[in-house]
């Protein structure tokens, strides 16, 4: 019985990945370099004015949020806590920008984006360290 009860937990781990990959938000390579040696196409900063501003539904590594980017450069985040700042598309790195107020820290951040396999699905890279950031897509009209 023990070693039924052991070859199951093992086929339901092994299944896990794959059933990741199946489900609705799609696995990201873990840096920059993994996502081109993936083929994975890099969006330009002029194909991103079709969804900024706009709202996406983001999942990163901290949960899931939505990010509103506004028409006057103004950006917010709402997940656990909220924050604000602004934003702005970078021709020169061919990715969006990232000012953002989280109380006594300012961060500013520049993200390269990839198309994810999964049709509507984009992944964010940050440019200082190349790693991976986020995996969003264009929130549904209301």
């Amino acid at each position: 019985m023990f070693h039924v009860r052991n070859a199951v937990l093992a086929a339901l781990f092994a299944a896990t990945p794959a059933l990741a990959q199946e489900g609705t938000i799609p696995k990201a390579p873990v840096n920059l370099k993994e996502a081109e040696a993936q083929g994975l196409q890099r969006v330009s900063a002029d194909e991103l004015k079709a969804f900024m501003p706009g709202v996406n539904e983001t999942r990163g590594p901290t949960g899931k949020s939505t990010r509103l980017f506004n028409p006057d450069g103004s950006f917010e985040r709402k997940a656990f806590k909220t924050f604000t700042g602004k934003w702005r598309l970078d021709a020169d790195k061919n990715g969006y920008c990232l000012d953002v107020n989280k109380g006594k820290k300012f961060d500013r951040s520049c993200f390269a984006v990839f198309r994810a396999p999964q049709q509507g699905y984009y992944f964010d890279y940050d440019m200082e360290d190349g790693f991976y950031a986020h995996t969003w897509f264009p929130a549904k009209a209301e």
